[in-house]
């Protein structure tokens, strides 16, 4: 909603219309969380600061607190952000594919969504690693995505076993936590790692993937 309204604001900037209030907020709140995901990039969270986001926003001092009131507020939006991203590029490899397609589109539109947006990717690394931290107030925040994840992954393995795609003695949640765990994995060993192939990587797995799951 708030990007759209963002959109919508910004497409009346550059027509010379007048915005309303909400879309001010919008946009506001869209390049705020934007300048977030660069200085997560450039600073990490450390540098990843209310006052630096808000400038570099281009906004004064006081309005990330404003609009977040607090650094968690905001990666918590930003974690939104970042998942709504991943969410449409799933739905957009996978479609209306079930069991084993299902599983192996997931794996395209992960390495796509990696690639199409790095610095969106890293960002959200940068967080659900800090997420770790036993003070961090956004763990919550991937927990539940994550589930989320596992939860769609589960569905499509179901699918698979009741139309024969998928071997009928694999427990869909178990290895729904093993698909989900080996992408994150692959994707932390690339990004701490040089000289690997992501998508030799992906293209890899997915052939284990098949010789594990076919009936």
């Amino acid at each position: 909603m708030y990007s759209l309204m963002a959109a919508t604001a910004a497409s009346k900037v550059s027509s010379g219309q007048r915005r309303t209030q909400a879309e001010r907020s919008a946009l506001a709140e869209l390049r705020m969380t934007e300048a977030a995901i660069e200085l997560l990039n450039e600073r990490g969270i450390g540098g990843a600061t209310l006052k630096a986001i808000g400038e570099k926003a281009g906004y004064s001092r006081g309005l990330a607190t404003h609009h977040f009131g607090s650094k968690s507020g905001l990666f918590r939006l930003v974690l939104k952000r970042v998942s709504a991203i991943w969410v449409a590029q799933l739905d957009k490899h996978v479609g209306s594919r079930t069991g084993l397609e299902a599983l192996r589109m997931g794996l395209t539109a992960h390495y796509r969504f990696v690639r199409g947006f790095p610095r969106h990717v890293f960002a959200m690394q940068v967080l659900n690693l800090s997420s770790l931290d036993p003070g961090s107030e956004f763990k919550p925040n991937v927990a539940e995505f994550l589930q989320g994840q596992r939860k769609v992954a589960v569905r499509w393995v179901e699918e698979g076993q009741a139309e024969g795609t998928i071997r009928a003695n694999i427990d869909p949640v178990r290895f729904a936590e093993q698909y989900l765990g080996s992408i994150i994995g692959i994707l932390n060993q690339w990004q701490m790692s040089s000289g690997l192939s992501l998508k030799k990587m992906y293209q890899e797995y997915e052939s284990y993937l098949c010789v594990l799951v076919k009936p």
